[in-house]
């Protein structure tokens, strides 16, 4: 394996991928502070051998079966990243950017299947979200029934744990004016893959989503909230919400609304951490995800069990772009 992106994601990700027995044959990072360092030093863990490189360097054939990328979001920049190591014949597995490109970044993902195919290897995105709670339980959820109406799904987390490149996308610590003119101007992302789990909701129950609309909030902290990264004084923005409404063309209405806050206070901020996916059909059904998903550890920990997970099934999955659309639903993997 080799991982590209040793940020905090990255480094849980050789963490539980060496825990799997899985061998780290290669590391890359474009940190010059990182380049020569061992990655398993990075991680944590003990030295493994592994010195982190420049990308460029471990791009050929038959250095390894897969690379994780753990990046941030960024579809060009993760395509630019990859289709090299897909030519070479290196399977991919992405946590961020890609897991459904196929509509809104068409070109993107001719390029991704047209490398993964002349590679013989297989690209994917997962995640925990994308690439799980928002798109993937919904799909699978929507299984049980005979008609649908509507899909909503309403995700809390704690942003707590990331660094400080995703506090600055994500605006924590702007006032609730500054948020929203960089809203306005289009600076200010927040959740852009929340189209992308849409799309593949979407796709997966035969359609297209069309009629995008979407809807980006501050909240607002009345006290001083610090974490890692961030100090948010009282008054300056603590979270969002993120909300995206779209209209399938097989006919469900698809919802999805995803809040994230600086250690979020249900007494306080007026919601509690979790995901809520409610379907209205005949049957309806409704499910309520709890525990550690919506935590500081959750969070890093499910991200890197998604990926690593997803190993075995990319690995033998057909050559070129897919989704979790496509491929069976990933289980848990004991590893080697």
């Amino acid at each position: 394996m080799i991982q590209f992106g040793l940020g905090a994601a990255g480094n849980e990700i050789i963490r539980l991928a060496h825990a799997k027995g899985i061998e780290l044959v290669g590391a890359a990072d474009n940190d010059p502070a990182k380049l020569g360092r061992d990655a398993g030093e990075i991680a944590g863990i003990e030295p493994l051998g592994v010195k982190i490189e420049k990308p460029e360097k471990l791009c050929r054939p038959g250095i390894a079966d897969v690379m994780v990328h753990a990046t941030r979001y960024d579809p060009a920049a993760i395509t630019n990243d990859v289709v090299g190591f897909l030519s070479a014949g290196i399977n991919v597995i992405a946590i961020s950017g890609i897991s459904f490109v196929a509509q809104r970044h068409r070109e993107l993902a001719e390029r991704l299947d047209q490398a993964a195919r002349a590679g013989g290897a297989t690209v994917t995105g997962t995640g925990l979200n994308p690439g799980f709670l928002q798109d993937l339980i919904p799909i699978v959820m929507s299984g049980a029934c005979q008609s649908i109406a509507k899909i909503t799904s309403i995700r809390v987390t704690d942003f707590s744990p990331w660094g400080p490149e995703v506090m600055r996308h994500y605006g924590f610590g702007l006032t609730a004016q500054e948020f929203q003119r960089q809203v306005a101007e289009g600076t200010l992302g927040l959740h852009e893959e929340i189209s992308q789990s849409i799309d593949m909701i979407a796709y997966a129950m035969g359609g297209v989503a069309e009629k995008l609309e979407q809807q980006k909030l501050s909240m607002v902290t009345s006290t001083k909230r610090s974490a890692p990264s961030v100090t948010i004084d009282a008054g300056l923005v603590c979270g969002f919400r993120h909300v995206a409404n779209a209209q399938c063309s097989s006919g469900p209405e698809i919802r999805l609304e995803l809040i994230g806050i600086v250690h979020p206070d249900p007494a306080v901020d007026g919601v509690e951490p979790g995901t809520r996916v409610i379907i209205e059909g005949v049957p309806g059904v409704e499910a309520m995800i709890k525990g550690e998903l919506s935590s500081a550890r959750g969070v890093y920990a499910a991200t890197a069990a998604r990926a690593v997970n997803a190993i075995p099934y990319v690995v033998s999955a057909p050559p070129g772009l897919t989704s979790l659309a496509d491929l069976p639903p990933i289980a848990w993997w004991p590893g080697r």
